[in-house]
């Protein structure tokens, strides 16, 4: 009767039972019964997981899509069947401080996972991935959902994909071109690719022959209307494309895009830059021949661009997620723990040519991969993903960071801020506060996160503390008072 189903994929070091029977354990685990949870997790009396609260904070499961609307708030979609404690399937919206917006409510949503969304320009919202209902209503892998969360039931994609979608994107007449695993779309063969009508019927006008040999990952709509696609396949429609493919509006492959010998392995990201170059990021180390360790930039005729070098390491594993500012700095996002030799654990900032910059720095950045990122009009930056932490805070599978030269979360406080001296330093360090401090605490962490020193009971805007003791490194300084929370960062010399 004690069934875990696949049970911890590593050991279990510590267990314990609690009155009601259920059972918590702790160890070298980060999944339990196919699910993600990292070292530590609870259990029902029968041996299967218990999924009603993960801390009770953020998503019990991954978000791996992010938009953002004109009033700030915040879709997220994923896998996730609790937000901060409440029941929630898969999709939700957040105020801007993080909360749930119970405003948006889409009943029992899909039953299955959702692995993109789209938010369109009348605030309603496109989802899909591998779900065949939504709220009850029958709608396979591809549904709309109106503004208040509730199915939009003027979008009847009749029997939808017949198989799992990965990617979406929307052009500027409303149409939507879907990218998976799917060979049938509204019964009619559609290999990997297709467009569907803005009232969610598929497009009989959109015709890619024998479509992609291999399931698509990636889709970017650039201005002039071509659609550019990435994912695991070698071939479109019988011709050569290797990873990477450009296509006319109407499905056909565009042979003015020259790839060469395209990449060496999945394409899982491509962002169009405002000049129309293209960014792409995924598992691929060369491309066309050429070094590109899982990020490179391409000219528009398909060809490398030669003034983006990513160096000889490049990121060290799969890049997710890309965002290109107005600036030309470039976001990465994914599960590489370094880029180019120097720490950057799942998140970076690029310089226009494709080196660090290092003048952004997530410190011990997130602990699991980030699938998902958006970019806020203040800048700011909502990352969705497997994580359970962001340097060195609890922050379960959604945080917002802050676009500064010492990165932390946003804590929602910015009226509230404090300035370290010196720094660099040997270890004397003043603390000056904007703000009079009441009873409040000092934490000091080191860069893996663990508690170096603690001081209660502090007020007052100035006040100093040591660290003399010690390691050269970078150090994270908190301030806690009541719900708020101030942090920044100080380098021992």
């Amino acid at each position: 009767s004690f069934v875990p189903g696949s049970g911890a994929d590593s050991n279990i070091v510590a267990m314990a039972v609690k009155s009601d029977g259920k059972i918590i354990i702790g160890g070298d685990f980060t999944f339990y019964d196919g699910t993600s949870r990292n070292y530590f997790a609870r259990l029902n009396s029968d041996g299967s997981l218990d999924s009603t609260c993960v801390s009770c904070s953020g998503a019990n499961e991954v978000v791996r899509s992010t938009n953002i609307q004109n009033d700030a708030k915040i879709i997220i979609a994923g896998y996730f069947t609790f937000f901060n404690g409440t029941a929630i399937n898969r999709v939700a919206r957040l105020n801007t401080d993080g909360s749930l917006d119970d405003t948006f409510d889409p009943g029992s949503g899909p039953d299955g996972g959702v692995t993109t969304s789209i938010l369109q320009a009348d605030g309603k919202v496109f989802i899909a991935g591998n779900f065949e209902s939504v709220n009850g209503t029958q709608l396979y892998r591809v549904a709309r959902l109106n503004t208040d969360g509730s199915v939009d039931a003027s979008f009847t994609p009749d029997s939808g994909a017949n198989k799992i979608i990965y990617a979406a994107a929307i052009q500027s007449d409303g149409k939507i071109v879907i990218g998976g695993e799917f060979d049938s779309v509204s019964d009619t063969p559609r290999s990997r690719i297709a467009r569907l009508n803005s009232n969610g019927t598929l497009d009989a006008t959109f015709n890619p022959g024998t479509g992609a040999d291999s399931y698509i990952t990636a889709i970017a709509i650039q201005s002039d209307g071509k659609i550019v696609i990435g994912g695991m396949f070698s071939s479109y429609n019988g011709t050569t494309s290797n990873y990477l493919a450009r296509l006319n509006s109407n499905g056909s492959l565009d042979a003015s895009f020259n790839t060469g010998t395209g990449a060496n392995g999945i394409i899982r990201s491509i962002t169009i830059q405002s000049n129309g170059k293209i960014l792409i990021g995924g598992s691929f180390s060369t491309y066309n021949g050429t070094s590109a360790n899982r990020v490179s930039r391409l000219n528009t005729d398909g060809s490398i661009d030669a003034s983006f070098n990513p160096g000889g390491a490049g990121a060290s594993s799969s890049v997710y997620s890309i965002l290109a500012q107005n600036n030309g700095k470039i976001y990465i996002s994914g599960i590489f723990t370094s880029y180019n030799g120097t720490s950057r654990n799942r998140v970076a900032r690029l310089n226009s040519d494709g080196t660090l910059d290092s003048a952004f720095d997530p410190g011990p950045g997130a602990n699991n991969i980030i699938f998902t990122s958006a970019m806020q009009t203040d800048e700011k930056i909502i990352i969705g993903g497997g994580f359970t932490s962001y340097n060195g805070a609890d922050r379960y599978r959604i945080a917002r960071i802050m676009n500064t030269v010492v990165v932390g979360l946003d804590e929602n406080s910015s009226e509230n801020e404090m300035s370290l001296y010196p720094n660099p330093t040997s270890g004397l360090i003043n603390l000056v506060s904007a703000k009079n401090l009441e009873n409040a605490s000092l934490i000091v962490k080191d860069v893996e996160g663990r508690v170096i020193l603690e001081k209660e009971g502090i007020n007052g805007s100035h006040f100093s503390f040591d660290i003399s003791g010690q390691s050269k490194g970078i150090y994270f300084i908190e301030i806690i008072q009541e719900k708020v929370v101030l942090r920044s960062k100080i380098v021992k010399n």
